[in-house]
């Protein structure tokens, strides 16, 4: 009965958004047809989920638990910064490929330190999310994969403009933070730019919804960046990028460094520091030529965890890259599109005073695609060999093939059928580094000193619905209503266990972890006006039908989530928005977890571009406006049944002036 409530309450919220544009604003649209949204996201739909530049500047994201925050499908729970962890469909980060300017960002250094989070997302162009793993998205995308793309110096020049500059800074009134940043770039000649940019936050312990503090979430981030980019030069196209960022503070270093509960005040925190250091290299060869669009990547990522107050310091290097090409053809009346090439990744895992662990895959693969009429068959096929070395005399290799296959039907002009299934595969980087340092020569291997280990293996599927349609309601909109049925199923993820820091035994977990549901979508928009509407149900449980509850590396379960997001560009200087977030209560708890509780958030931005200056853009926005206390269902439970709370009321100011 309480679904058939919640489905209910869904079909009259959605027909709701159908009919609010006409009803409330049909005559204001019509004189506003000329004003521009700042942003362009996509639904995500049976397709990648795309969180524009204007969406961050929007939101005023400071850190990446904001980048992600108006998607209902993704949640970021864990309080502190170097807490924080990402679930996508319920499935945990360390389960995810997840690249910046196609760099692999490896497994968790030390605890959950060196996840995804050490990035100014002022320097980010894109974020593109993909449930579905294709054979050429590379190793690793168990649950899916994020993909992070930075600016180019092309992105920011002005029409007509060779050279310019960027002063940006911001207040955030729950952390009494403040954030900083300039941008140089130019044109050095025709095809090809420079770009430099230093940023940085300092921020104190941020204020919770009930007036306290979160101990140890001050930070101090700084971030360098680097980028040359050489756009259509002669048929080719050429980045090459540098990126530094450096999280420094004050943070517990064991388990409630990990978020563990509300952290005792009589624990002392260790001074920690994490930098990462990316290098890319990106080419790009697409002359007029059908069957040649070359694509080449090469990167080295370099992340360091170190504790100076208790001497430990654990270091990952990723070495890799990948090509592609890309052909088209047709033969008679079916169109191709052939992507045919391979990749490349080494993983070294680096403990001060201990054994080096190394993971190591290559992959080649076949991705088609094949439309007729109204009828498109994607399909793929990916071969991964790998290589895991666990420091001690134990290497474990193999090779896995992972397809995948869609199909997608257009039933009538704007309506869309569509399946997807991939398979994935992952052998390195899910134990943290500094665990894997304590493996002994006799550490058994699913059970014996002379087992074998499997790479861990996942079979993803979902179904559904899109429709668009154009002139909807008024002249010159934009409406889109979509539904996804997915499936998650992840098989022999590798754990450990021992006592202390000492690894006794590392196995593959014969239970599955199975995450499924479904995921709504509905939005309408016009040149000046944009709302959406999402919702996510998602049940995630392992093969014996147990819920799970923020597990470490694995996934967690999320309540029922809605998203009502809506921005208005009232004239060409004014843009306002407001968001809602709705979580309900998860249900049917063990009986030695403490309540997940729901909440509903309420935000508002506002955006103002003075006339007079007309170079200068200030943003306002008041996030968690009624300062609700609550914490996020993907945190870890203490031992006394408590939870690190989220932010509180946060009034957030930042000013951007561009030369």
């Amino acid at each position: 009965m309480n679904g058939e409530k919640k489905s209910f309450s869904l079909s009259i919220a959605t027909a709701s958004l159908c009919l609010l544009p006409n009803i409330l604003f049909a005559d204001a649209f019509v004189t506003l047809e000329s004003i521009t949204l700042l942003e362009e996201s996509s639904s995500g739909i049976g397709e990648e989920k795309i969180i524009s530049q204007g969406t961050l500047e929007r939101t005023q994201a400071k850190e990446m638990k904001d980048v992600f925050k108006n998607e209902a499908s993704i949640n970021v729970g864990g309080g502190a910064r170097n807490a924080q962890r990402i679930y996508l469909r319920g499935i945990e980060g360390t389960n995810l490929n997840i690249t910046i300017d196609g760099a692999k960002q490896g497994g968790s250094l030390f605890q959950h330190s060196g996840d995804i989070g050490g990035i100014d997302p002022a320097l980010l162009k894109s974020v593109a999310v993909s449930t579905i793993a294709g054979a050429d998205s590379g190793s690793g995308a168990l649950g899916g994969s994020i993909v992070l793309e930075t600016i180019d110096a092309q992105d920011m020049l002005l029409k007509d403009q060779n050279m310019g500059a960027i002063i940006r800074g911001g207040f955030y009134s729950a952390s009494d933070g403040y954030s900083g940043g300039t941008s140089i770039y130019g044109r050095i000649n025709d095809y090809s730019g420079l770009i430099f940019d230093i940023s940085g936050v300092n921020q104190e312990d941020y204020r919770t919804g009930d007036g306290g503090d979160a101990l140890n979430s001050a930070v101090e981030d700084k971030n360098y960046f680097l980028k040359y980019s050489l756009l259509n030069f002669k048929d080719n196209s050429l980045k090459i990028g540098f990126m530094h960022n450096e999280n420094d503070g004050y943070y517990l270093g064991g388990g409630q460094g990990s978020d563990m509960g509300v952290p005792d005040p009589s624990k002392d925190a260790s001074h920690i520091i994490s930098t990462r250091d990316t290098y890319t290299i990106d080419h790009r060869y697409n002359p007029d030529n059908h069957w040649i669009d070359l694509k080449t990547n090469f990167y080295y990522n370099k992340r360091n965890y170190e504790n100076k107050t208790s001497d430990t310091d654990v270091t990952s290097k990723n070495i890799g890259g990948n090509i592609k090409n890309t052909m088209t053809f047709e033969t008679g009346n079916f169109y191709h599109l052939y992507t045919l090439g391979g990749d490349y990744n080494v993983e070294d895992g680096i403990t001060k005073g201990a054994s080096t662990n190394t993971s190591e895959t290559l992959g080649l693969f076949l991705q088609g695609s094949t439309n007729y009429n109204i009828v498109t068959l994607n399909y793929g096929l990916r071969l991964d060999e790998y290589n895991v070395d666990y420091g001690t005399n134990k290497s474990f290799d193999g090779n896995e093939i992972s397809p995948n296959f869609g199909l997608n039907i257009e039933i009538i002009e704007g309506l869309n059928a569509f399946a997807n299934y991939s398979e994935s595969i992952k052998i390195g980087s899910i134990i943290p580094i500094q665990w894997l340092s304590n493996t002994r020569p006799d550490t058994l291997y699913n059970g014996s000193i002379n087992g074998y280990i499997k790479p861990e293996t996942s079979k993803q599927m979902e179904g559904g619905l899109k429709y668009n349609l154009k002139s909807a309601f008024i002249n010159g909109d934009d409406f889109s209503i979509g539904g996804t049925i997915f499936k998650t199923t992840i098989s022999d993820l590798i754990e450990k266990s021992g006592k202390q820091w000492r690894i006794d035994a590392i196995y593959n977990n014969p239970l599955d972890v199975i995450s499924k549901g479904y995921e709504l979508k509905a939005s309408w928009k016009l040149e000046s006006f944009k709302t959406s509407l999402s919702f996510l149900h998602v049940n995630t449980k392992d093969a014996d039908g147990n819920i799970i509850i923020a597990e470490r590396r694995t996934a967690s379960s999320v309540g029922d989530t809605l998203k009502f997001d809506n921005i208005w560009a009232i004239n060409p200087q004014i843009q306002i928005g407001y968001t809602l977030t709705s979580v309900s209560a998860i249900d049917d708890l063990p009986s030695t977890s403490t309540q997940r509780k729901g909440y509903i958030l309420h935000d508002i931005q506002a955006q103002y571009k003075p006339k007079s200056l007309k170079n200068l853009t200030i943003n306002l926005a008041v996030n968690n406006m009624f300062d609700k206390e609550y914490y996020a269902q993907t945190s870890f439970e203490g031992a006394d049944g408590s939870f690190v709370e989220e932010c509180g009321r946060d009034i957030r100011l930042s000013f951007k002036y561009i030369f």
